[in-house]
């Protein structure tokens, strides 16, 4: 009987971190199902955007094959200086 008494506790963490477990990654699973779906509708809806208003949309680019923009397209501006000994 000492031998089940000694292994019980052990046994009794292991199955509880086994469910732990289970639970943390049947969670990320969903999470990662319900993201996926959440892409594919918004991708479907501004795809739907794109074809009823043509290339002219507020939150597109126009140019189709200039491809996405990076930044916040200040290329050319002016760099904003906090004092004058800012460079």
């Amino acid at each position: 009987m000492e031998f089940v008494a000694v292994f019980l506790p052990s046994i009794g963490v292991g199955v509880i971190f086994y469910f732990i477990m289970r639970w943390m990654f049947r969670g990320d699973r969903a999470e990662r199902s319900a993201q996926a779906s959440a892409q594919a509708d918004a991708e479907r809806w501004y795809e739907d955007v794109r074809d009823r208003d043509g290339d002219n949309v507020p939150f597109g680019f126009p140019d189709a094959g200039s491809g996405k923009r990076r930044g916040l397209g200040l290329r050319n501006s002016l760099p904003i200086k906090d004092n004058d000994a800012d460079q």
